[in-house]
């Protein structure tokens, strides 16, 4: 192994030990299921790991690593559409008890969520859930950071409307 592969190698190590809750948090807003949320951050670590070890090349792998897991997200979708609840149900699920206040604040938000367009709601999850700089939701996104922030802004002014108006 050469020495760019280790340091790859040592940085994805880093990776999973500062910001392994992070990527759980990261994967469970969006699919909303622990076990199933674990399953995919512990693919996508794999993934990369054999990656790196191929030698393959990987620009920044904790870029790499966010993105890759927004993908896998994105796939379980495609790959199990009937498990898939609506938000109304949502609630009615047996939750764990250690993952009630994750969950209900999962529900929670995803209603503020869904009546913003996808593009914007996926925005301020990176911004806010994620805690992402504009710059970095731009490169994932693969759009301009102006209109990254655009996006924020008028989801924002949308979110605000709709709570002034439920109060």
């Amino acid at each position: 192994m050469n020495a760019e592969t280790e340091q790859l190698l040592a940085e994805l190590e880093r990776i999973v030990v500062e910001r392994q809750d992070w990527l759980f948090r990261f994967a469970y807003m969006r699919i909303g299921i622990r076990e199933d949320a674990e399953d995919v951050v512990q693919e996508v670590l794999l993934s990369v790991f054999r990656r790196l070890q191929e030698k393959m090349p990987v620009e920044s792998v904790e870029h790499y690593v966010i993105r890759s897991i927004s993908n896998a997200c994105n796939d379980y979708f495609r790959r199990n559409p009937l498990r898939m609840v609506p938000l109304d149900k949502a609630e009615d699920m047996p939750v764990h008890e250690g993952d009630r206040q994750i969950h209900e604040e999962f529900v929670r938000i995803n209603k503020l969520l869904d009546t913003l367009p996808q593009e914007q709601s996926e925005i301020v999850r990176l911004k806010c859930h994620d805690d992402l700089t504009f710059k970095q939701i731009a490169e994932l996104q693969g759009i301009p950071e102006a209109t990254a922030k655009s996006r924020y802004r008028y989801a924002i002014m949308h979110l605000k409307n709709k709570l002034r108006v439920e109060n």
